[in-house]
């Protein structure tokens, strides 16, 4: 179905699309408030309804790669919104309708939902439907580019409107793990997981591997060499500053072959009563 097709069943007006965009084909449709079901139901290709009308619409849209918005019930974005989801290329688009009403239209039209049969690769990946994730590449002895990775993982948690605490703490693991394979390894892989539940960094590396985690892990141990200590790392608290910052942390090592790190952070820790 295209965009048009869209904006003519749901008499929507464009407010931010080009011509070309609304010939943009759409796949499915997810449709609610609340980002963090967007996150772990959407799919790229996809229509994302809502009357959430601020900044994280769109930027949560972006993330899981949503080919347009369609903002319900009459609701109709700030100038700072539409200008975000210009500059990320989504077009926009608003309709009286409420979500009920726009969703069952569009469904009855042949929009098959999110992970329903007929939608595109439904059956392929759990793991899209149970959650966002992202995979960054970390290329080993690149001083120049170190932390990068860390900060672009920052900067998404933020955007989705993630606890401020809980970014930090997920901020100093990802940097630190990030470090780990700079410092000692060929190259790694970081893969973000978002769900609605948990955050969770994995890390595979491809390096010395670890002889010994259980001295690896004490505070101050460090096999750092004088160059790397005179560019301020090295001191030994990496890890225990990764397993600190978590709320379950996984580490395994094959000598000769790489480094396996598992990284979760609790997105309700705090409403359990926990501290």
């Amino acid at each position: 179905m295209k965009l048009s097709d869209i904006q003519r069943l749901l008499e929507a007006e464009v407010i931010g699309a080009t011509d070309v965009q609304l010939e943009t084909d759409i796949v499915s449709a997810c449709s609610s408030d609340l980002m963090s079901d967007v996150l772990a139901f959407g799919r790229p290709g996809q229509i994302l309804l809502t009357g959430l009308t601020n900044a994280q619409s769109v930027r949560t849209a972006n993330i899981i790669e949503a080919k347009a918005i369609v903002f319900v019930r009459g609701k109709r974005p700030a100038d700072e919104v539409l200008e975000t989801a210009k500059l990320k290329n989504i077009p926009v688009l608003c309709t009286r309708f409420m979500m009920y009403k726009a969703c069952g239209v569009l469904y009855q039209q042949g929009l098959p939902e999110v992970g329903g049969p007929e939608s595109e690769d439904a059956q392929k990946d759990q793991g899209r439907r149970n959650g966002f994730s992202h995979s960054f590449e970390i290329a080993g002895g690149n001083f120049n580019r170190a932390g990068k990775v860390s900060t672009t993982i920052k900067d998404i948690l933020k955007e989705i409107g993630i606890d401020p605490g809980v970014v930090l703490r997920a901020a100093i693991a990802s940097y630190e793990a990030e470090m780990n394979v700079v410092m000692y390894a060929e190259r790694g892989e970081m893969t973000l997981y978002v769900t609605p539940d948990m955050i969770h960094l994995h890390l595979q590396d491809e390096g010395p591997g670890i002889p010994d985690i259980g001295l690896a892990m004490q505070e101050g141990y460090s096999t750092a060499t004088p160059e790397m200590r005179e560019m301020g790392f090295g001191a030994g608290m990496g890890l225990p500053n990764i397993k600190k910052n978590s709320d379950r942390f996984e580490i395994s090592s094959e000598v000769g072959k790489g480094t396996r790190l598992d990284i979760y952070l609790d997105l309700h820790r705090f409403e359990k009563g926990e501290a």
